[in-house]
């Protein structure tokens, strides 16, 4: 008793699949199935299966029927059965699989901008780069972090526009650096911070920032480098 799902042949009486658990209760014992190759019971293969429309294993795009003298499945393509060579009937034949038509597909490639990309108001609203802040503290190999017009706050929190790292003596938000084109200098406040800011080892808690000035915050060293605008 083959299963029409998988074909497994199970013993009669089997009320379901002893390989894929299907119901056997529709079986027909007199209605013709379609061959199977087998490996091995682990890896069995069936060529095809006549349950769930008619799905090729090997290709589930593509549809076939049983041959009606030996049950071995054909195709469309097929002028005869493959398995006993019998002519297939006009009437008989599978009918050809429709297509679905194929999606026209635009390779655009890569987008480096949209239509109606405006460069010149873009420049405009992106901060212009105004300085540097360079330290040795975090990394022997030195780290830098830019500085852009407006407020630059600096801390450890991952907000900051500098976020200081691996320092729990640096305040969630340390200090500040304001940048102003109106009058092109840079000045630094305190923002209550636990253990202040100290700039060239005075401590202070506001002022402003000169070329090359050192400044400490916890065990950080961060040297101020200005970008002279033209």
């Amino acid at each position: 008793m083959r299963c029409k799902n998988c074909g497994w042949d199970n013993p009669e009486g089997n009320s379901k699949c002893e390989k894929c658990n299907a119901p056997m209760s529709d079986y027909a014992a007199n209605e013709r199935m379609p061959h199977y190759e087998f490996e091995d019971d682990d890896h069995y293969r069936p060529r095809a299966t006549m349950a769930g429309g008619q799905v090729d294993a090997f290709n589930p795009g593509a549809t076939v029927t049983g041959c009606a003298v030996c049950g071995y499945p054909v195709r469309a393509t097929d002028t005869e059965c493959p398995n006993c060579a019998s002519a297939l009937p006009e009437d008989k034949k599978p009918p050809e699989d429709k297509k679905t038509p194929k999606k026209e597909v635009l390779h655009v490639g890569t987008i480096i901008q949209s239509a109606d990309f405006d460069k010149e108001k873009a420049d405009k609203e992106r901060k212009k780069l105004t300085g540097f802040l360079v330290t040795y503290s975090l990394s022997p190999n030195g780290v830098f972090f830019p500085l852009y017009e407006g407020k630059n706050m600096v801390g450890r929190s991952a907000s900051c526009q500098v976020h200081i790292q691996g320092d729990s003596a640096v305040s969630e938000r340390h200090f500040s650096i304001l940048y102003r084109a109106v009058d092109r200098k840079f000045k630094f406040k305190d923002e209550q911070s636990s253990n202040g800011t100290f700039i060239n080892g005075t401590l202070n808690d506001e002022g402003e920032l000169k070329n090359l000035d050192l400044i400490r915050i916890g065990t950080t060293e961060l040297l101020f480098m200005e970008i002279p605008l033209l």
